[in-house]
């Protein structure tokens, strides 16, 4: 139940952001294809024939009103995105996913206990006492969801996380060339220092915001650096409106935004030669170009239409795997930022310091 409501939470987010462009064809793609992934998952997971027949006549009215709003409605703005036309959009959307809620409620109550022996000619139903419990965790876990994502997604959220998917691109190469030579001189330089730091922090951006709505984590960000110091940190992040988004160099002011946040720094161990390895890879990547894998941070599997467009923590675990310099096996598409950190059941990382806004 979990899954389903952080996949559905995914679909809002990426179907929000596809409606801000608010033009007719674009949003009838969006209510069709949410619709039709609905009623295709009501009907497999529904047990009455009946369920299913109300489910694609309820769907296929809404699909309808909704069409008819995207050509009669939204076409007829020629495009000009208007407060009232983008919040009936969004209220569309929102009901789309409320259809499932009142059919679940109406036309199968009692679903989660369907394994419950009923005797035909009696009134009554015994409920097993692991079904109730079964139900009581479930609920409390939605409302958990429900309530965790009410403080995150604020109306400034979602309009900075629509802001970040108009920079991005993820079909082709858009950062090149961003690490220039003094940062590069940085790196060389490095390579008497025999560690790498894995830098594991809360920037507070509302990309992160969102992100720990999915993951339960506090800290979202993961950096990587090649000296002490950390003057050659680096990673997959937004460019914070000065670079494209995509593999850039970072600063430790960019990591701590907010009063409260904190930033852990671990070295791990590499010979010169992982090192340099490292070191090359980033200098392929900068001079091949990259991007960020916005969409993957909001999917269970992160599609990739090409090798440099990843995430943070894509990135790091990556090159870690490039130098052979892995200390734990994962897939690289699913990887978590504490994933790189709590996943390290040799102990290979060595805690070096805390840093807080105020020292």
């Amino acid at each position: 139940m979990l899954k389903w409501q952080i996949f559905k939470l995914n679909l809002i987010i990426i179907s929000i952001c596809l409606l801000s462009f608010n033009g007719p064809i674009t949003s009838c793609l969006v209510y069709i294809f949410i619709d039709l992934l609905l009623t295709a998952y009501m009907i497999f997971i529904s047990k009455s024939n009946l369920k299913r027949l109300l489910t694609v006549i309820a769907y296929m009215t809404l699909i309808t009103l909704q069409v008819c709003y995207c050509i009669f409605i939204l076409n007829g703005t020629d495009f000009i995105v208007g407060k009232m036309t983008m919040l009936i959009s969004y209220l569309f959307l929102g009901f789309s996913f409320y259809l499932k809620e009142i059919l679940d409620l109406n036309l199968d109550k009692v679903y989660i206990f369907s394994d419950i022996n009923v005797e035909r000619n009696s009134n009554l139903s015994f409920l097993s006492f692991d079904k109730i419990e079964e139900f009581n965790q479930i609920l409390s876990n939605k409302i958990e969801f429900l309530k965790n994502s009410k403080e995150v997604l604020t109306k400034e959220v979602i309009e900075e996380v629509i802001e970040q998917v108009k920079r991005n691109s993820f079909f082709s190469y858009i950062n090149e060339g961003t690490l220039n030579e003094k940062y590069l001189k940085k790196l060389e330089e490095s390579i008497q220092d025999n560690h790498i730091y894995i830098v594991l922090s809360d920037t507070g951006s509302p990309t992160s915001k969102v992100i720990s709505i999915k993951t339960h984590k506090t800290y979202n960000h993961v950096s990587i650096a090649f000296d002490s110091k950390l003057n050659t940190l680096i990673s997959y992040n937004g460019g914070e409106y000065i670079n494209p988004p995509g593999l850039n160099a970072e600063m430790i002011e960019y990591l701590l935004k907010k009063e409260d946040s904190s930033i852990y720094v671990y070295k791990l161990e590499v010979s010169k030669e992982q090192k340099q390895k490292m070191i090359d890879k980033i200098r392929e990547i900068n001079l091949s170009g990259s991007a960020y894998n916005l969409l993957g941070l909001f999917s269970k599997q992160s599609y990739k239409p090409k090798s440099n467009i990843m995430y943070c923590s894509q990135f790091v675990y990556l090159l870690l795997q490039y130098a052979d310099a892995e200390y734990f096996e994962n897939k690289s598409e699913s990887i978590k930022p504490t994933d790189l950190v709590e996943l390290d059941y040799d102990r290979k990382l060595i805690l070096v310091k805390k840093i807080t806004l105020f020292g």
